[in-house]
């Protein structure tokens, strides 16, 4: 138990770190743009691309891995999509970004790093791979779901969406890192090593960023929403990632199929709070979501990562 604290524990030490001093006021809301801005576009593309390119695996894209995990995430997502609209009478903007919380992991800020600081740096092409196919298949389902009462805009609006996942420094930078490993292309020594240098700030800066999110963000009115959230995607997805990986017979590699369980359990990513805010919808319901999810995860993921280091 000792070494997977010592291996979470700081983790989540410096995103509450980073509350702390948006607490005192030492950063600001202008600091976390700031410091979201350097991870999202420097820190983390390299961190990507060179944990990649480090990964000594033959295999880079395994169908029947992929397939089971995008079963379950697309199962998750129509089941809390009608739980929220049929059940809690959310609208339909509401009920698409309800389910879209229940069902979209911190891969990119926690997830990358975090596995790859669990299980080495093999698992970076496992977590790379569910981030690129899986927030494809989320963002796009999530578009249809909003935009289905008006089909006039959706195309123009679906084009919209896969224009702002290319942009995405993150994606761009896996589909780049499977695009060299898949060709065997070799990065010169010294475009590698800068390329290291800027990834080892990676993970720090994207922890304390989250944190200084973190503060001041959860409202009360939110309860019945954030609860059902926290319940789906802290303990039902990690569930049913584990059920279709080990109840089903397969051929994947067991470091895989942790990585799958790991990334599930994970708090709700920043990434919805942004989908809300472009929508204009569920705002505070998603922050507090972000905010929950994640203070549960500092007892949550560490079980979860005892579980599967035993």
């Amino acid at each position: 138990m000792y070494s997977v604290l010592s291996i979470t524990l700081p983790f989540f030490a410096i995103i509450f770190l980073g509350t702390f001093f948006r607490y005192k006021n030492i950063f600001d809301n202008n600091s976390s743009k700031i410091l979201t801005k350097y991870t999202l576009y420097i820190a983390l593309p390299p961190f990507m691309f060179v944990n990649i390119l480090k990964a000594s695996n033959d295999v880079v894209f395994d169908f029947n891995f992929i397939l089971r995990y995008e079963i379950i995430t697309l199962l998750l997502l129509f089941l809390t999509f009608f739980i929220s609209f049929y059940i809690l009478k959310n609208d339909r903007k509401k009920s698409s970004l309800f389910a879209l919380n229940s069902s979209y992991p911190n891969y990119g800020y926690m997830g990358i790093p975090l596995c790859i600081l669990a299980f080495g740096e093999n698992a970076a092409v496992p977590i790379s791979l569910i981030l690129l196919i899986d927030t494809i298949v989320l963002l796009s389902f999530t578009s249809f779901f909003i935009e289905f009462d008006n089909r006039k805009s959706f195309h123009f609006e679906f084009i919209k969406l896969i224009k702002k996942m290319l942009n995405n420094p993150i994606l761009l930078a896996a589909i780049i890192g499977f695009f060299f490993v898949t060709l065997n292309i070799q990065v010169p020594d010294i475009i590698f090593t800068f390329l290291e240098i800027i990834a080892f700030a990676a993970t720090p800066t994207a922890l304390f960023a989250i944190g200084i999110n973190l503060f001041n963000k959860f409202n009360k009115k939110n309860y019945s929403n954030v609860l059902i959230i926290s319940i789906f995607k802290l303990l039902i997805h990690p569930l049913l990632i584990y059920l279709i990986f080990i109840v089903i017979p397969h051929n994947i590699p067991l470091l895989w199929i942790k990585v799958a369980i790991l990334s599930a359990c994970l708090p709700v990513a920043g990434n919805v709070f942004a989908m809300s805010i472009y929508y204009n919808s569920f705002k505070n319901s998603t922050s507090g979501s972000v905010l929950i999810t994640t203070i549960l995860a500092t007892f949550s993921v560490p079980t979860v990562l005892f579980l599967l280091l035993i």
